[in-house]
């Protein structure tokens, strides 16, 4: 009896082809209007991989303190990527637009510093704040074993380089995430089955069927799913032929959007068995997936967002994007798990919503 179910559901979804071509079409048209409008800001995000950067001891303030921070921030420079040169004159903002230096260190009494940054090169600057921190941390945790140890440590500082996502296109960047945006809105392939539940009372019919309430979900879940991750890939494909987007690991690439879809899928019809409504779902679904979007980097690159990262991580949306972007330009993400695993969860905890609140109202004679 199911597969029947999955059957009709299917042909349903068949008679509003122009819903699913839109689906299709429109990421299309919004990465070519996204990737032409925001590809110089992307190039901004670029560097050659030489990070130059100026500092002075102010004469007047300095001490032996901030001399040997500064021996020692030089050092740690010469073994990063990093051109450290000192000045003579704490002549800041001068040195920095005559010799384009990411960044200026001025070094003063009691090991105090103030950091200029150039705001052209914020990313740079970002790696110099990142470069005195770190060797801040190893000398006060040094001071800190010589204080409670009989023997004095040797002292050895070690800067640890973070992993930064290296430049992406901007072609790339949202031939992906728009695939990944617009498959989170799959309730609006399921309207057609939607639409004829109302229209035709099949949902009363299908109640006196003998089917469960779980049966009753994957009867729209399976055609759903299909038609979301099928369309979801062939936008992909389409991108691919028309910009030459750039999917990294196909294979695992291809995993993420079908989990993706299913996760979107089932979060949909959740929704849908709630409030039996086809607007309302459409509408809280939308809602919903534009604030998570919006903060996990569908408009604004998440590389330049200033949303709190505590923020970032609550959106499987930008774990999905993270993952898929890192891939592309990367080869390998540390968020595929954290993807991965939210759409398990969201499939998994919307699908039993779904089929409890189906069955309430199945109870309430609705």
């Amino acid at each position: 009896m199911i597969r029947y179910l999955i059957k009709n559901n299917f042909k349903l979804m068949m008679r509003s082809a122009t819903n699913i071509l839109l689906y299709i079409i429109t990421p299309v048209i919004l990465v070519a209007l996204l990737s032409s409008a925001f590809g110089d800001l992307l190039e901004k995000y670029k560097t050659d991989g030489i990070i130059k950067a100026g500092y002075c001891i102010n004469a007047e303030d300095t001490d032996v303190k901030s001399q040997l921070l500064a021996e020692q921030v030089r050092i740690a420079a010469n073994e990063s990527d990093m051109i450290l040169t000192e000045y003579p004159e704490c002549e800041v903002e001068k040195k920095i637009l005559e010799d384009d230096l990411a960044g200026f260190i001025v070094f003063e009494k009691d090991g105090e510093y103030t950091i200029y940054e150039n705001g052209e090169h914020k990313y740079e600057a970002k790696a110099l704040n990142y470069l005195i921190s770190s060797v801040n941390e190893h000398i006060a945790q040094f001071m800190l074993d010589a204080y409670r140890s009989d023997t004095p440590p040797e002292a050895e500082i070690t800067i640890e380089h973070p992993l930064y996502m290296e430049p992406i296109e901007a072609t790339d960047y949202y031939g992906i995430i728009e695939v990944i945006y617009f498959g989170w809105c799959a309730v609006v392939c399921g309207a057609g089955i939607f639409t004829a539940e109302k229209k035709y009372h099949i949902g009363k019919k299908l109640k006196v069927s003998g089917l469960s309430e779980l049966q009753l979900f994957l009867g729209k879940f399976i055609p759903m799913l299909l038609v979301v991750s099928i369309s979801s890939l062939l936008t992909a494909g389409i991108t691919i032929l028309l910009f030459g987007v750039h999917w990294g690991s196909p294979l695992l690439s291809a995993l993420i959007v079908v989990l993706s879809s299913a996760a979107a899928t089932a979060f949909g019809l959740m929704f849908y068995n709630i409030t039996g409504n086809v607007v309302v779902t459409i509408i809280t679904v939308f809602a919903i997936v534009w604030v998570a979007g919006f903060v996990g980097g569908s408009f604004e690159t998440y590389m330049l967002s200033t949303q709190p990262q505590v923020l970032k991580d609550i959106s499987p949306i930008y774990h999905i994007n993270r993952a898929l972007t890192e891939l592309s330009c990367m080869g390998r993400s540390d968020y595929t798990g954290s993807a991965v695993m939210y759409c398990i969860m969201i499939m998994f905890v919307s699908a039993c919503v779904a089929v409890f609140a189906g069955y309430i109202r199945r109870r309430k004679g609705e």
